[in-house]
């Protein structure tokens, strides 16, 4: 069987190339990517702050660390789309809801702008796609029939 990108997913070599590629330029801001939109979140979501701890060194790299997942899930689609799944699934217990999505989206596109070199109209294209194709899987997650536990 053949796997394919999911729609909506760059399906070309090259476009996941410029994606990795500028992820592994951003590997050695990543803290501070991750830092800048913890920051952006709070300041303009102030509510948000309670579902997070107070020492958000872990939940930074958590963050940057799921985002290098799905960079590399790109080459894998079908078993991007479940640890997607699963991961929206475990967000809807810390209280994430539908509406955050989009504006997680947003405002991890403003930090890697605001923290990384060579950031071009094409890169920013490319990775508002993917996230918004992150959030549609994991709302599908969140959304879907809660899991029987084991």
């Amino acid at each position: 069987m053949t796997t394919s990108a999911p729609r909506g997913v760059a399906s070309d070599a090259a476009l996941i190339r410029l994606l990795d590629e500028s992820f592994t330029s951003m590997a050695p801001n990543a803290d501070a990517i991750a830092a800048r939109f913890y920051d952006k979140l709070f300041a303009k979501h102030p509510p948000l702050r309670a579902m997070f701890p107070s020492d958000m060194a872990a939940q930074r790299k958590k963050l940057m660390d799921s985002l290098g997942m799905v960079i590399e899930g790109l080459r894998t689609p079908d078993a991007m789309q479940q640890r997607l799944r699963d991961l929206g699934a475990r967000h809807t217990g810390y209280g994430a809801r539908p509406e955050h999505y989009p504006i997680v989206c947003e405002l991890i596109l403003e930090a890697m702008h605001e923290t990384s070199q060579g950031w071009t109209p094409l890169i920013e294209s490319e990775w508002r796609r993917a996230l918004q194709l992150i959030s549609s899987i994991m709302l599908s997650g969140a959304l879907g029939p809660p899991k029987p536990r084991v």
